[in-house]
């Protein structure tokens, strides 16, 4: 089956690549059952994974939560009922946040409705006007877009940011010509730029201000995507809205409480379980819940810890983090360092532990699933190579697993390519071919 007889050599690594000389390549592939290693180039080298840190970040999570962890957020009236009108509650409605990703989102449609379940368990206690606010409680320290971030990716989608409480994935869609945003976003400043360069959107990390360039904002049909600078804002939007609609009038004013205040559970939202949340945002590459989930591992103090406790994670079980360079869940920080052999530790050990089969079945397979349904089409290995993607900007990575025919891992598969100088596609097939030859039929 392998290409490969003996001791692995550069000359067998050779991607082929124009420029390969002046490209940073790591390659580490094993075979699970003899531990013989059969492909190994730089296998020691720091480089830039991209999103095949969420390989690193779904194990650690995996590890910390299991498969059947779920985001809890309570929302309640405190306060207590008006001594005249009980229909009446002195107080504020309370949200009480736990950073979950997923309220919201167009990824788990079933789940959908978040509002709509207050307004209605609202009415079922026979409250119609609530004497106070909305509080949204958030308590996550670090929260929002990373400052590692590049500028150039936090006004797009898929930079949004974690913040204590998240809506909808944390996106809208704005049309430059008439400067209409959906869902409407509080506070969101909208600058429009012409200009005689490309069209491009800009906004500060954490920032209320968008910059919109533009030729020409003529076009009412051109519809952007991007980020929230305050999800807790749009969703305080929204339900006054949906309240309003179903007859709950809010007095937006201070409450007045005294020591009968009380705490009465209107509606407590439960997200899908942490192994949706996985296959999601490893299938989809989704840089919001990689995130959730990087910090749902430690839940009440900073990303920082929580990176810390997963670097801790890996030294235990005996692979070395001395080089490893860490800032965010995603990957979407270019100051992230992995090499090849590290994350082929963490593939090894997530294969040969009792979480192996839920684990694997999060990777997308060649030629079928998200970002990897292009790769290895209408070859021998279409099915059988379950990989994690990652790219920016130079950079291809793919980390992953060959699967036997009964679908349980066989090798463990690590290719990194920083600083490339040929066409993304070229490489692209450069990496198949290696792959087909590696593994023959």
């Amino acid at each position: 089956m392998l290409i490969c007889g003996g001791q692995s050599t550069v000359a067998q690594n050779r991607l082929g690549i124009e420029n390969e000389n002046a490209t940073s390549i790591g390659i580490y592939i094993k075979d699970l059952k003899t531990g013989r290693v059969i492909a190994d180039r730089n296998s020691s080298l720091a480089l830039m994974p991209a999103s095949v840190m969420k390989v690193v970040t779904t194990a650690s999570a995996l590890h910390f939560l299991g498969e059947h962890f779920r985001f809890t957020t309570d929302v309640s009236l405190v306060g207590n009922r008006n001594k005249t009108d009980n229909r009446i509650w002195e107080g504020n409605l309370v949200v009480k946040s736990v950073g979950d990703p997923t309220i919201e989102s167009e990824n788990f449609k079933r789940n959908l409705g978040f509002c709509d379940s207050i307004v209605s368990n609202i009415r079922r206690l026979g409250v119609k006007e609530i004497n106070g606010r909305i509080i949204v409680e958030q308590t996550m320290s670090n929260a929002g877009q990373i400052p590692e971030w590049q500028i150039s990716d936090v006004a797009c989608g898929y930079g949004a940011g974690l913040y204590g409480f998240n809506f909808m994935d944390n996106t809208l869609t704005v049309t430059p010509a008439t400067g209409n945003v959906k869902p409407y976003a509080p506070g969101l400043e909208i600058e429009r730029v012409t200009t005689t360069a490309g069209n491009q959107l800009l906004r500060g990390i954490n920032s209320n201000q968008l910059f919109i360039f533009a030729r020409s904002f003529a076009n009412k049909k051109w519809v952007v995507s991007t980020t929230m600078p305050d999800p807790s804002a749009v969703f305080t939007d929204r339900l006054i809205d949906r309240m309003n609609e179903n007859g709950v009038s809010l007095t937006d004013r201070t409450a007045k409480t005294d020591e009968r205040t009380v705490w009465e559970l209107v509606y407590s939202h439960k997200s899908p379980a942490s192994k949706d949340i996985f296959k999601s945002l490893m299938i989809r590459s989704d840089n919001l819940f990689a995130e959730g989930m990087l910090r749902a591992t430690l839940p009440d103090d900073s990303r920082y810890l929580a990176i810390k406790k997963e670097k801790e994670l890996w030294t235990e079980r005996g692979l070395s983090t001395k080089t490893v360079v860490i800032s965010d869940g995603s990957g979407l920080a270019r100051t992230n360092r992995l090499s090849p052999k590290f994350i082929a530790g963490v593939l090894e050990y997530m294969a040969k532990n009792d979480k192996s089969d839920t684990f694997v079945s999060f990777f997308p397979k060649a030629g079928k699933d998200g970002t990897m349904k292009g790769f290895l089409a209408k070859t021998h290995l279409q099915g059988k190579i379950a990989m994690k993607t990652g790219s920016v900007n130079g950079v291809q990575c793919y980390a992953g697993y060959k699967l036997g025919a009964n679908g349980k891992p066989t090798h463990v598969v690590v290719i990194m390519v920083n600083n490339f100088f040929c066409s993304r596609q070229s490489l692209r097939k450069a990496i198949e071919a290696m792959l087909t030859k590696t593994f023959r039929q």
